[in-house]
């Protein structure tokens, strides 16, 4: 280092400056091409990627509107005018879950609240998914707890009516 700085120190104050404006040049570029490329890069590859999201959303939304609604609206208002009592009862007698049904209380028109005892998990979770897409009811709160064997469980549901 010591070295340099008498180099340095024997140019004439001409070579100096050009020395010092060389060196500035230098980092300058430096930070261009070490800090600023890499960045302004990620940016344009950014920008592609959100014209690529873009015209897919419209994509998807063109698909949308020439398919029309699916089978879980056409469900949902199909059952909108049957209570909920009534739309619990008649699906869980359907599924064979009838007998572990041991609460059945309505909370409003829009809400029901159930107590199921040693109830088949799957078959409970194959229910609730029924009265989702079929019937347009919403699992508003769910506590599951171990049933008495293995595969059983015991839960308290609130089920809401999807509005639409």
């Amino acid at each position: 280092m010591d070295a340099l700085r008498n180099w340095f120190e024997q140019l004439a104050p001409r070579e100096r400056l050009l020395v010092i404006v060389a060196a500035l040049l230098i980092g300058v570029a430096v930070v261009v091409i070490g800090a600023l490329r890499p960045l302004l890069g990620q940016a344009a590859r950014n920008d592609a990627l959100i014209a690529d999201r873009e015209s897919l959303l419209v994509e998807l939304g063109q698909a949308a509107a020439r398919l029309g609604p699916q089978r879980g609206s056409a469900g949902i208002s199909g059952s909108s005018g049957q209570s909920m009592v009534l739309v619990v009862d008649q699906t869980t007698r359907a599924r064979g879950l009838g007998m572990y049904l041991k609460r059945n209380q309505p909370d409003g028109d829009t809400s029901i609240r159930l107590r199921f005892e040693d109830v088949p998990f799957d078959l409970l979770v194959e229910w609730l998914a029924e009265v989702q897409n079929q019937h347009g009811l919403a699992t508003a709160s769910v506590n599951i707890d171990a049933g008495s064997e293995t595969g059983r469980v015991n839960c308290n549901l609130v089920l809401n009516r999807s509005a639409g």
